[in-house]
């Protein structure tokens, strides 16, 4: 049961849904270029570009499922850290580290408040999706 009103805000920020795989894609292409540069070398400067992404990626991409930004952002992560592995260097752990934190810090907020829902009972049933047409 729902206390009060449901304010429905519009995604000014949202892209039409058609654009939702280019747009990732060029965003995943760009976070990956950054993570390669110098720029990127600080642990912190990691960790901030792939918060920056994940929470980008959120807000232009409202209906892509809660899950799926996580996994495609950890496929970023998996081909920041084999690239240079071409060059002839080591996979560096701290730069693993960095990268998975900043993935969890924008993801994991979303994940806590699925969570509460679930706690204060709003458990809707399987077929959830099919209402919303």
């Amino acid at each position: 049961m729902m206390i009060g009103h449901q304010i429905k805000l519009p995604a000014l920020a949202a892209i039409p849904r058609p654009l939702y795989v280019p747009v990732a894609a060029v965003m995943g292409l760009v976070v990956l270029a950054v993570s390669l540069t110098p720029v990127a070398e600080p642990f912190l400067a990691r960790v901030l570009i792939f918060w920056a992404g994940v929470n980008l990626a959120y807000a232009l991409m409202p209906y892509v499922r809660r899950g799926d930004i996580p996994l495609v952002a950890a496929w970023v992560v998996l081909l920041s850290e084999l690239a240079p592995c071409f060059a002839g260097h080591l996979i560096s752990p701290e730069n693993v580290c960095a990268d998975v934190l900043g993935v969890l810090m924008a993801a994991g907020p979303i994940y806590v408040a699925r969570l509460r829902q679930i706690q204060q009972g709003d458990i809707r049933p399987a077929g959830r999706r099919a209402t919303e047409r």
